[in-house]
């Protein structure tokens, strides 16, 4: 049961809770159901909505008569008094968009980076955005030197003015007519062969103390924030499941959430994924069992590499496409591989079609990844 895309969780306790992200703190609330629960995050929700409703309108430019402004999926008609003839500048109007938009909707790491891509934008800091042209962004976007920034740096901006104008502080969007930018094109996604695989799984096995997490990374597709983030607590050997609703970062260590709705899952516990994490059975079922910080991780996966394995240097994200690549490979359903990797599934449709798949059909592709 999610309410406003925050997820309603069972606790280990036996009780409901749900947090939302406000003005850099997390708020939890709590219930003995899920009704309660939902009942109290959707008063809580509203609550913070309306507070950022209220900071947005006080700082409105303002056009005659009623105005429409949409904040978070709250829309008020209002009467505003006029701000100033200039407006926000870029850099007041990114601080506003950033704190009524994306704080609370967005993981932590993801409101740093918008940070990060902001930069490329000094230039343009102090231009009331009500002046700033189309020229002028493409030459700031054009003067970023990474393409891959490049386009991140397109997306931004993009996000930033459609929101501005959608709210009518700006009379015309400068950003909607600027394309992608033409020298970025993503890199073919990288993955090791069959053979590769299994070279590296040798590896791994034969220093567990040192690779056992990025090996688990490749063995069940996790994201490296889902592969820290497990606790004993995540594991049903009886019924062969693991479970991920969490994910870790160590410069957000306070920020469990995962990367969206579809990550919270329930994947099958493959084989020698059971025979690994069989050890952490008596473990305080609510620990880590990864206690590393992302740098350590990182340092671990260059030093494997290190090793003259004549192996691609592939990324941790790249061995769960690794993952998503066996499992096609094995004739597995793309339904099935969209919920084994928590990848969103689209339409209604899709996931009706998700739901009537026997469970005998998923078996025999668990019995075709386990006898790689």
């Amino acid at each position: 049961m999610t309410y406003k895309n925050k997820t309603i969780t069972k606790h280990t306790r036996g009780n409901w809770f749900a947090r939302i992200r406000h003005e850099g703190k997390y708020i939890s609330v709590y219930g003995r159901t899920k009704a309660e629960a939902f009942g109290k995050l959707k008063a809580l929700a509203d609550m913070v909505e309306q507070q950022k409703l209220a900071r947005l309108l006080s700082r409105v430019s303002a056009s005659d008569g009623a105005r429409t402004v949409e904040v978070a999926g709250v829309v008020a008609i209002t009467q505003v008094e006029s701000k100033t003839a200039k407006g926000y500048t870029l850099q007041e109007w990114f601080a506003e968009w950033l704190n009524s938009f994306k704080v609370g909707n967005v993981r932590a790491c993801t409101i740093d980076g918008f940070k990060i891509r902001f930069r490329n934008l000094k230039a343009l800091y102090d231009v009331p955005i009500a002046e700033i042209t189309n020229l002028m962004l493409s030459r700031a976007i054009n003067e970023v030197k990474a393409n891959a920034t490049k386009d991140a740096v397109h997306n931004l901006i993009k996000q930033m003015f459609a929101v501005a104008f959608n709210n009518r502080l700006i009379e015309t969007n400068p950003a909607a007519s600027i394309p992608r930018p033409k020298q970025f094109a993503k890199n073919e996604k990288r993955a090791f062969t069959q053979e590769q695989e299994k070279k590296f799984i040798a590896v791994c096995l034969a220093n567990l103390e040192q690779y056992e997490p990025l090996l688990i990374c490749l063995l069940q597709g996790l994201r490296k924030g889902e592969m820290l983030a497990l606790r004993p607590n995540d594991f049903d050997f009886a019924s062969g499941i693991l479970r991920i609703d969490e994910s870790y970062d160590s410069a957000h260590p306070e920020d469990l959430q995962t990367k969206n709705e579809a990550s919270n899952r329930k994947m099958p516990m493959f084989e020698l994924t059971r025979t690994l994490l069989l050890k952490y059975a008596g473990m305080n079922p609510n620990e880590r069992i990864y206690t590393l910080s992302n740098a350590a991780l990182a340092k671990r996966l260059e030093q494997l590499f290190n090793q003259n394995l004549d192996l691609p240097r592939l990324t941790t994200h790249e061995l769960r496409h690794t993952f998503i690549s066996r499992c096609h490979e094995k004739g597995i359903d793309e339904i099935i591989v969209q919920r084994w990797v928590g990848h969103a599934i689209g339409s209604r449709m899709t996931k009706a079609v998700y739901t009537h798949i026997a469970d005998d059909q998923e078996r025999k592709y668990i019995e075709l990844l386990n006898a790689k």
